[in-house]
């Protein structure tokens, strides 16, 4: 190397250190779980009774469900953390437990990402596009955070969504050091509490916030509890008994689409659930959810006769528990829910657009229920 090559590679090297160095100095990190209050939204079981940080079942409940239930519970989905700032430039990195980021019919953006959203004044929700890299260490990057700056001034309140379908292993948000930046604790109030199937986990929306318990959480300014396990919302007493130890505005029972290869079980298993949840909150509502239907049954029918029989099951046990005197149940049929041929991406699992379909359908029952 010659001497001015030399002198052109140190110039280099020292501006890249001076650079790193630059920026280092420039962001502050916060790591959420390094604080003396929860900051965790949208989480049952915190502090001493979860095992990780970032779990959404108790420790305790390792020996109590089976062993699919809980490597699902340890999925952040439907869990939130809010922060308040002042910041237009906001870096969020962070390890995930699987480094296989995407499915085939679920992108990484959905299984593995995280999604940024704010409050706006008059009680709307405004969206953050940010770049993403999917690396070891997950990050993603929002700049140019300015709308309505001068309305927000001192500082915004955002709510950042955890990955649907993996598991957080540590997490920090970045802001410029000059920029303010408080968390917002969790509030004292009671959630709708979702038991579900993978649909409820989020598959397959293309972004955390697009699941439909997050999207229906924006909608009715009420914490909505996500326990969707792919595969394995079951009606399971394990589950029922975990979910019964926890005050509620609403329970929500979406499992029927896991239970069409036990249809015989299907009355036993809702009348069950109903009662043990009712027995202890027997002014909570308790709302039952029909199999919104497999897409391809539009031309098999063996497949539309199975959800036929799914939700005829489902309709038997409404009606029994309801001449019971079981009180304050209320029934989401398959058709108030409305999906067709453009809400799937496998005939099963909803796109963002059958999402959305599903939290309007719940918001419109929610807000009856609560207006009574």
């Amino acid at each position: 190397m010659n001497r001015q090559g030399y002198i052109f590679f140190l110039a280099s090297f020292f501006s890249v250190l001076f650079l790193n160095a630059q920026e280092n100095g420039q962001m502050k990190w916060h790591d959420p779980s390094k604080g003396d209050f929860r900051t965790v939204h949208n989480q049952l079981w915190h502090g001493s009774e979860i095992a990780c940080y970032y779990d959404r079942l108790p420790a305790k409940a390792e020996n109590e469900v089976r062993k699919e239930v809980w490597n699902l519970s340890r999925n952040a989905a439907g869990l939130k953390l809010v922060f308040t700032t002042n910041a237009t430039e906001i870096t969020v990195r962070y390890v995930a437990l699987k480094k296989n980021y995407a499915m085939d019919h679920f992108p990484a953006t959905g299984v593995s990402g995280i999604d940024l959203f704010a409050t706006n004044d008059d009680g709307t929700w405004t969206w953050a596009n940010g770049s993403y890299s999917f690396k070891d260490t997950i990050t993603y990057t929002y700049s140019g955070l300015d709308l309505d700056r001068d309305r927000y001034r001192n500082r915004r309140e955002f709510h950042l969504y955890l990955p649907l379908y993996n598991t957080v292993e540590w997490l920090e948000i970045g802001v410029p050091s000059a920029s303010s930046f408080t968390f917002v604790p969790v509030a004292d109030e009671k959630p709708v509490i979702v038991y579900g199937t993978s649909i409820a986990q989020g598959g397959c929306a293309s972004r955390a916030g697009m699941a439909w318990t997050n999207v229906l959480e924006r909608a009715i300014h009420i914490p909505v509890v996500n326990l969707g396990f792919s595969g394995n919302g079951r009606l399971e007493k394990g589950v029922i008994d975990l979910i019964a130890a926890n005050d509620a505005r609403i329970f929500v029972l979406d499992c029927l689409p896991n239970l069409s290869g036990e249809i015989e079980a299907i009355v036993s298993k809702t009348r069950e659930a109903v009662r043990t949840i009712s027995a202890r909150h027997p002014q909570t509502p308790i709302i039952l959810v029909e199999h919104s239907g497999y897409l391809e049954n539009r031309m098999n029918t063996g497949v539309a006769k199975r959800i036929r029989s799914v939700n005829d099951e489902s309709l038997k046990a409404y009606k029994a528990l309801k001449s019971e005197g079981v009180e304050n149940l209320y029934y989401l049929k398959y058709e108030d829910i409305g999906l067709n041929q453009y809400d799937s991406v496998d005939g099963v699992h909803p796109t963002d657009g059958g999402m959305l379909k599903y939290a309007q359908a719940y918001a419109k029952l929610i807000q009856e229920i609560l207006n009574k």
